[in-house]
């Protein structure tokens, strides 16, 4: 019986101890997310400041080419001003095209960090699982087990809310990813 309660403290520590690893992992994959959110929106914003210079470089270069049927006699030094508009339509097509890439590799890396959410949760109710069995052995010698359950049953809704919360976090990124306008898609006049 002695053995029995000494195996069940060792036991409740070594819980305790799993519990704050859990608690570090968990405050490393929250530190990891608002790192990834963080770099997310600052793209999305460097994404519409480009977009915005796409369409002001496309808008001017109409222009020019209505300039050129009007002023013949420019033609020569308004066909260099739209190379040099080309250029640099080009060179922003090639920078979204790049931060396109670079928002697909975030949210790659957004569904990795769901993944390993998942693989805690499901660590979290193998633990709980554990602790129930636990009690039924102990019976009433243990009850300060039965916080400690609440405990956890406590951080695996949190755990499943967060799940959740990152489901929905990963569907708008997509739906934004693929609702905005795709350099395949866009018409340019030539």
């Amino acid at each position: 019986m002695a053995k029995n309660v000494e195996d069940l403290k060792n036991y409740r520590e070594a819980l305790r101890g799993e519990k704050e690893a859990l608690r570090t992992d968990i405050n490393d994959i929250e530190t990891s997310n608002y790192e990834v959110l963080k770099q997310i929106k600052e793209m999305e914003l460097q994404l519409l400041e480009k977009n915005r210079a796409s369409r002001g470089l496309s808008s001017t270069l109409l222009d020019v080419k209505k300039s050129l049927v009007r002023f013949v006699t420019e033609e020569s030094s308004l066909n260099s001003e739209i190379d040099l508009l080309e250029t640099e339509k080009g060179r922003i097509i090639t920078t979204y095209d790049e931060m396109s890439h670079e928002c697909g590799d975030n949210i790659s890396n957004l569904g990795a960090t769901i993944l390993k959410i998942d693989f805690i949760k499901g660590e979290l109710e193998a633990l709980t699982s554990k602790i129930r069995m636990t009690e039924e052995k102990a019976g009433e010698e243990f009850r300060e087990l039965d916080s400690l359950e609440e405990k956890l049953s406590w951080a695996s809704k949190a755990f499943t809310e967060l799940y959740n919360s990152m489901k929905g976090i990963e569907k708008g990124l997509k739906i934004k990813y693929y609702t905005k306008e795709q350099p395949w898609n866009r018409t340019t006049d030539s």
